[in-house]
């Protein structure tokens, strides 16, 4: 009886140690398991190649799905163990070259022990479950509240590939798979390569796939479930379009495939190549983190983020990504902006050949970010840490000077070439220019050092003279740029006339060093207004000379070109934030300009720029209060008065009532908002939508308006839905409420990477309206306590949370107090997570202009 007691003790012990070395630890997901440093990455690569997947996955039960996969590979040595990626798996199974073993799983990587491995082939087989995802990384679970029908996609950038089987989830190493999927009968499958069969199996159905081209894991895909599928073909290309039965009447299937057509015809000759695989799907799904995610042969589309119709521009980006970062795919994650950009820059061309010129929309196109393109990333986590738009238009904007400068052919060349030589392999930024200098033979390494791996924006600026009313002397100015490199701009010169502004000549003009003499412009009319980056070809800041600022301030409203009135506003926009126009002057320009304007999108910019300065002034409180007053009331009163004379267009009045929304802090205005509520008073032409009521008691309840709390109330009963309640939180969390906000302050300190998932997007809706710009005072009484904890709290947090915590609290008062205190958090010895770290100098950045723009506005001794 001892011995049989014995036994099974041993025998439990055994079981438990299996469960143990075959299971994860934890049912919580760790942020950093997905993450693959840049350090293992480059020591895997020496060592592992010839990579290829077998994979068999069965997906006909909810929740978890089963695999069996295939490793196989090539190693250059077997001196030390060799890990691979897996994410939260159970593993029954694990076979190293013909031997079973334990696996050494700590539910994030498969460590293989350096004696089982072999110098030249290796296999190891894998038999393992999974479950799927719920959030927008992995194979994605999604059920659809309409139906109940169950659909799943992927979603595997940067490094979530490891959740669907066991690989080396870095993009430099490459492999075909060769898939099959066990599904329900009524399921549609879609992965990296073509169907090779299709066979029933019961109540199930067996899919086949062929050998996929060589792939980066993140660039690996999968679709499955019943969707509603279109089929089109162009070339020999096999077209499908995925979308969930739910959804499928509301789609134009045939414009959306006729458009992909053209699309790929135009590509296939413009790059000078074959599109490379032998499909193409696109799938429209619930829930991705960006518009779309282009993997090999295949596209999934946010359908949240579409536009109504067609998504003409989505399209076209998405399929020149087959080639800019598929066919070509990056090294490493610090070069996922070059297949980006590069792909939105050949499609937006598509777009103006295919479907005419077209006018700008992306209002970030203009706004100058002075961080450097290229960000070492040291783990692919960090991919994400920061808003990637201001570096996304930086690089767009960049390739597009170098496209001006080299010209279209050459530089479509350049892009042939760079795609064939380098056709299902990884590239970088120096493979590119290497590409452009074969073709054109210019020397450009140093041109893209300056453009993409150097902080800062170059400043422009023109000095000219006259004599005459003939220039006698015209020099461009360079300042903080690179001076060895040559650039390439036009010159706009602009003449004032009875009617207005009137362009009188537009002149390309390469400079190079500090100051670079203009001599064909010697004897041209002498121009009121000089803009010296017309038509927004290079990435600089334009500094306005006196005169050209002078003309610009009182008629830039009188200029007939849409984008260059919008590249104006911003221009003497960053002469606000640069500390070298007085705000007073471009507020009182805007009074006098916007009246006239009639482009939704110059005036969506203007607006914008009116709202930034709004927040300027109310960190500066008690500073210049009373100019603030009258400023705020004045662009109050012309927005209404806009609204009530614009009922004709209706885009215009729309965009000047939510202009006059943000502006209504005086007591009348505020009190007729609430009669708008109320429906006591109304405005002919305005529709107050769920979303625009929200605002209206949002920002009744942050002015404290009498009464906004009731208001409150009312429309919460009223408003039962999600984004309702979302809404009335902001709402409550705005207030000037002391108590209201240190019981939220204290949620948001006890936060932690363990919390409730749902509690994050209620934190991060509360952080947003915690501390408005000018509750200055009840942003103080916690801000010595969040600048102690801010370590703390980075150690506890994601950074989707510090992405939103530093952006939000770090406190602010436009002062050099305040710029010291903040500046003294990088001193200290326990440093940030690159997140936090970069919203720390993002803020300091920001207190900086605040101090800058104030002082600006004091009046000279």
């Amino acid at each position: 009886m001892r011995l049989f007691s014995l036994c099974a003790s041993l025998l439990l012990c055994l079981l438990i140690g299996a469960c143990q070395s075959t299971s994860p630890g934890s049912k919580q997901r760790s942020e950093k398991s997905l993450g693959i440093s840049a350090s293992i990455a480059k020591q895997r690569a020496s060592r592992v190649s010839q990579v290829s997947y077998q994979l068999h996955l069965d997906l006909t039960q909810a929740r978890h799905f089963k695999g069996e996969a295939q490793i196989q590979f090539q190693l250059a040595d077997t001196q030390q163990a060799l890990s691979l990626d897996l994410e939260q798996a159970l593993i029954s199974q694990l076979v190293i070259n013909g031997q079973k073993l334990y696996p050494n799983y700590d539910g994030h990587r498969l460590v293989i022990p350096a004696s089982l491995l072999q110098g030249g082939d290796n296999l190891i087989k894998v038999d393992f479950s999974s479950p799927y995802s719920h959030e927008d990384q992995g194979l994605i679970e999604f059920i659809d509240p309409k139906d109940g029908l169950r659909y799943l996609y992927s979603h595997f950038l940067p490094s979530s590939a490891q959740t669907l089987a066991p690989q080396f989830d870095q993009p430099d190493l490459r492999a075909s798979y060769r898939l099959s999927v066990l599904a329900p009968s009524d399921w549609q499958v879609a992965s990296a390569a073509k169907v090779l069969s299709h066979q029933p199996i019961s109540q199930s159905s067996l899919w086949q796939f062929m050998q996929s081209e060589p792939v980066s894991p993140h660039n690996f895909s999968l679709l499955a479930g019943p969707y509603h599928t279109w089929q089109s073909e162009a070339e020999g290309i096999a077209l499908q379009l995925f979308a969930r039965q739910s959804q499928a009447e509301s789609i134009d299937a045939e414009t959306w495939l006729s458009q992909t057509q053209q699309a790929l015809n135009y590509y296939q000759q413009r790059l000078g190549s074959k599109y490379p695989f032998g499909h193409y799907t696109q799938a429209i799904v619930p829930h991705l983190p960006s518009e779309f995610r282009a993997s090999q042969a295949q596209t999934s589309f946010d359908e949240r983020s579409l536009p109504q119709g067609t998504p003409r521009r989505e399209i076209l980006r998405a399929l020149a990504e087959q080639w800019l970062g598929n066919l070509v795919t990056l090294k490493w994650w610090d070069q996922l902006w070059l297949n980006q950009s590069l792909a939105y820059l050949v499609a937006d061309d598509g777009e103006a050949q295919l479907f005419g010129p077209t006018q700008a929309d992306e209002q970030q196109s203009f706004i100058r970010s002075p961080e450097q393109v290229e960000q070492q990333i040291a783990n692919s986590l960090e991919l994400f840490s920061q808003d990637p738009l201001p570096s996304q238009n930086k690089a767009i904007a960049q390739l597009n000077q170098l496209k001006f400068m080299l010209g279209d052919t050459s530089f479509y060349q350049g892009i042939a070439y760079y795609l064939e030589h380098f056709a299902l392999q990884n590239a970088d930024l120096n493979d590119f220019i290497s590409s452009l200098e074969q073709v054109t033979k210019q020397p450009l390494s140093q041109w893209s050092q300056a453009a993409f791996k150097r902080a800062g924006v170059n400043r422009l600026e023109a000095e000219f003279s006259c004599a005459g009313d003939r220039i006698s002397r015209f020099d461009l100015k360079q300042h903080n740029g690179d001076l060895g490199s040559t650039q390439r701009v036009k010159l706009g010169l602009f003449t004032l006339g009875r009617h207005g502004l009137h362009k009188n000549l537009v002149s390309e003009v390469n400079y190079q060093g500090a100051s670079t003499e203009v001599k064909r412009l010697k004897g041209v009319r002498c121009p009121d207004l000089v803009f010296s980056n017309y038509q927004n070809k290079a990435y600089v800041r334009v500094k306005l000379d006196k005169s050209s600022l002078e003309t610009a301030l009182l008629h830039l409203g009188s200029l007939e070109e849409a984008d260059l009135r919008r590249m104006l506003w911003q221009s003497l926009w960053e002469s606000v934030l640069a500390g070298e126009l007085p705000l007073p002057r471009f507020i009182g320009s805007a009074l006098v300009n916007l009246p006239a304007e009639t482009d939704p999108q110059v005036l969506v910019s203007a607006q914008d720029q009116l709202k930034q300065a709004k927040a300027l002034l109310e960190q500066m409180s008690p500073n210049q209060q009373r100019y603030s007053r009258q400023a705020l009331n004045a662009i109050a009163q012309m927005s209404l008065r806009l609204t009530i004379s614009n009922k004709a267009d209706p885009a215009l009045q729309s965009l000047w009532f939510d202009n006059y929304l943000h502006f209504a802090v005086s007591h009348q205005a505020k009190s007729h908002l609430a009669a708008l509520l109320e429906e006591s008073e109304s405005l002919p032409g305005i529709t107050l939508t769920p979303e625009r009521r929200w605002q209206i008691i949002t920002h009744l309840n942050r002015y404290d308006y009498l009464g906004s709390e009731r208001l409150l109330l009312k429309e919460k009963q009223k408003d039962n839905s999600t984004t309702g309640q979302a809404a009335a939180l902001g709402a409550l969390v705005a207030r000037p409420s002391a108590k209201e906000k240190r019981q939220w302050f204290e949620r948001i300190q006890a936060h932690s990477k363990e919390s409730d998932p749902q509690l994050l997007a209620k934190l991060t809706q509360v952080m947003r309206h915690l501390y408005p710009s000018e509750q200055k005072a009840l942003s103080q009484a916690s801000a010595e306590q969040r600048l102690a904890e801010l370590a703390e709290v980075d150690k506890r947090n994601s950074q989707a949370f510090m992405q939103s915590y530093t952006a939000n609290l770090l406190p602010r008062s436009c002062s050099y107090a305040s710029l010291l205190r903040l500046q003294a958090l990088l001193d200290k010895p326990e440093g940030y997570s690159p997140t936090t770290l970069r919203g720390i100098n993002q803020t300091i950045a920001a207190e900086q202009e605040c101090i800058r723009v104030q002082e600006a506005m004091q009046p000279n001794p």
